[in-house]
């Protein structure tokens, strides 16, 4: 071989590689298998048996039908097959509402996703429906259509209008092959596709009437009109010279403001009612971690409840951020010792945060500096350390009584929150899919060919 051949080869290798920094993957998440061997029901349920969750909910044998992912949205589970299909399942009970073979019979590009809040506000219109028509029907029997059961009358009619309007924002999306799907999350049936005239980089974030999509090509965030069938209604950029794959986390809404991140290393806030946002923050290094957004209510001096909207980021710069998600002013960073590249899980008052090659960190979400006798003297701006496990991978679930978290090779670890002591330490093999529950503390795990368990912590000691 002569030295040009050798040297076009190599320029051949080098052009089909990618840098690290910029690699967008088809398949984000943690819970994609590649592994369809079935162990049997024997050997899983022995597996499953010598786990701490010894409440067992309900579980379920997938019919000629092996798992490459399980994503825990609205409600669902929602399971994607090796042959390409879309099952979502009542995550409560373990049915199957419905099945949808991906027309183009390629993998999802990255999980689904449902509309942000929809399936629980439909929840409470629905309720609240069924509370004004049992009220109605009892004033009536007892005075007759007096004007109390008009007004009654008059809410209901609001009631049923906006359950009207939320259910058409009730939806599931996925991304195929550049292409966009929405389904009715109820009934599983399309609604409408799209061809998206840019790459998309990330796992969508979806509310009632938008999507918000992350561009591989162009150094932007797309809003996609859910009225108008996906069509494109704004887009904001990121302020950065190159364009191509410098967001390729997902970005965060919660209305009226817009956040995402970029490998230049800033957080930005864009709010969607103004030409342009605050001034984003600045890191030291490359942003790779999906952005988390956790609201919840603190108390004043005055023994008043506020809400307080929190951004956690982290940063390639070894350093965790939280935000003040109104102001986008930093609460508190914790230094890290290694790169961050997986996205915090925020649960209670612990947010869980991984560093790449290092540890999980339990950190306070409110770290504060106190005397000897526990008086708080201030906030603590360089964040509180609660526990820190070596190699730890992530949060699983948080029981009655311990936390769980997912160590090194594939063991789970019951952990005193407050304290890190280890109380248990339990070992995985057949289990591929062991999915992060923060709403309640139902534990789901699966083997990819098709077992499925919905546990909850016994009340055993360990």
């Amino acid at each position: 071989m002569n030295r040009l051949s050798l040297l076009a080869i190599l320029l051949l290798v080098v052009s089909c590689s990618s840098d690290p920094e910029t690699k967008t993957s088809l398949y984000d998440g943690t819970d994609v298998s590649v592994t369809y061997q079935d162990p049997g029901a024997s050997a899983l349920q022995a597996e499953v048996g010598r786990l701490p969750f010894k409440s067992v909910e309900w579980e379920y044998k997938l019919t000629n039908s092996k798992i490459r992912r399980m994503t825990l949205s609205g409600g669902y589970l929602l399971i994607e097959t090796a042959s390409n299909e879309l099952i979502a399942m009542d995550r409560h009970v373990g049915e199957v509402k419905w099945v949808y073979h991906v027309d183009s019979n390629r993998p999802l590009d990255f999980p689904p996703v449902v509309a942000r809040g929809v399936p629980e506000k439909i929840e409470e219109l629905e309720k609240t429906l069924l509370l004004i028509n049992r009220k109605i029907e009892s004033i009536v029997q007892l005075k007759g259509p007096v004007d109390e059961v008009k007004q009654l009358q008059k809410d209901r009619k609001e009631k049923r209008e906006k359950l009207k309007v939320s259910r058409f924002g009730d939806n599931v999306y996925f991304l195929s092959q550049q292409e966009l799907y929405c389904l009715d999350r109820i009934s599983g049936t399309l609604r409408w596709t799209r061809r998206l005239e840019f790459l998309p980089s990330a796992q969508p974030m979806a509310t009632q009437f938008y999507l918000f999509i992350a561009a591989a090509n162009k150094a932007r965030v797309y809003v996609l009109n859910v009225k108008e069938r996906g069509v494109v209604a704004d887009y904001f950029r990121a302020d950065i010279d190159s364009r191509e794959n410098h967001i390729t986390a997902r970005p965060v809404f919660l209305d009226p403001v817009l956040y995402f991140v970029s490998h230049d290393g800033k957080v930005y806030f864009q709010a969607m009612s103004e030409a342009s946002g605050g001034g984003p923050l600045q890191t030291q290094g490359p942003i790779r971690a999906n952005p988390v957004l956790f609201q919840t209510s603190v108390v004043s001096g005055k023994n008043e409840a506020r809400e307080k909207k929190l951004l956690f980021v982290g940063s390639t710069d070894n350093a965790f951020y939280a935000l003040d998600a109104a102001s986008g002013q930093l609460d508190w960073k914790y230094e890290c010792g290694a790169p961050i590249f997986d996205p915090a899980v925020a649960v209670g008052k612990t947010v869980y945060v991984k560093s790449e090659g290092g540890a999980l960190f339990a950190l306070e979400i409110f770290p504060v500096h106190r005397r000897k006798n526990g008086d708080v003297l201030g906030p603590k701006r360089n964040g509180g350390l609660r526990w820190k496990l070596p190699l730890g991978e992530r949060f699983l679930v948080a029981g009655e009584e311990y936390v769980y978290v997912l160590g090194p090779r594939k063991e789970i670890f019951a952990i005193k929150d407050v304290t890190g002591e280890i109380v248990g330490r339990y070992p995985t093999s057949r289990l591929q899919i062991l999915l992060t529950n923060t709403m309640d503390d139902i534990f789901y795990c699966a083997n990819s060919s098709g077992y499925i368990y919905a546990l909850r912590e016994s009340k055993e000691r360990f």
